[in-house]
């Protein structure tokens, strides 16, 4: 949330991605102060196609949140879930109450709407920092534990919830060339 394409992390993975020969298609989010999760999942929704079924999704914290949504509509190679953000109906009595006062009572009423799919075929990797905070570690492994298809959990050594971290990159590295 609040992170742009733009921002030399997105730009190390977009270029990993092209220099394996990947067309990259970026998804930039317009992360509006007035706006909640559905205005941003509709955003999303409309840049992505329903059915591309040779392409994967990336996502990093809200945007992997956003794919995960996305995954029950939109049929996929595959999925790479950063660091996952936790905030579905079923972990928001375990969000701290200072989260919850940052994002604000229509935010959080929106995250009352949306549970991770766990149905989806697709292959899809799950990376989190070892560092990351332990809601989202959970989010994380429970998740991978869950999906239907072909999935692979990666826990990046001394990361924590940024994909600035070395580590992080290295690790999307792997996967990208492996695409």
């Amino acid at each position: 949330m609040g992170e742009s394409i733009r921002a030399s992390n997105y730009r190390d993975v977009i270029l990993t991605a092209k220099k394996a020969d990947l067309c990259v298609v970026p998804v930039n989010i317009d992360w509006g102060i007035n706006m909640d999760m559905t205005d941003y999942i509709n955003q999303a929704d409309k840049k992505i196609p329903n059915e591309s079924v040779e392409d994967y999704i990336l996502g990093f914290s809200f945007g992997a949140y956003i794919s995960a949504i996305l995954s029950k509509k939109k049929k996929m190679k595959g999925f790479i879930f950063c660091s996952l953000s936790p905030y579905f109906k079923e972990n928001l009595k375990n969000i701290p109450e200072e989260s919850k006062k940052y994002f604000g009572k229509k935010m959080m009423a929106s995250f009352k709407k949306y549970s991770f799919s766990y149905n989806n075929q697709s292959k899809a990797w799950f990376l989190i920092g070892k560092k990351d905070w332990p809601l989202a570690i959970r989010q994380a492994k429970g998740s991978c534990n869950k999906w239907k298809g072909s999935k692979k959990l990666i826990v990046i050594k001394d990361a924590g919830h940024s994909l600035k971290h070395s580590n992080y990159i290295k690790a999307l590295g792997r996967i990208i060339k492996k695409l």
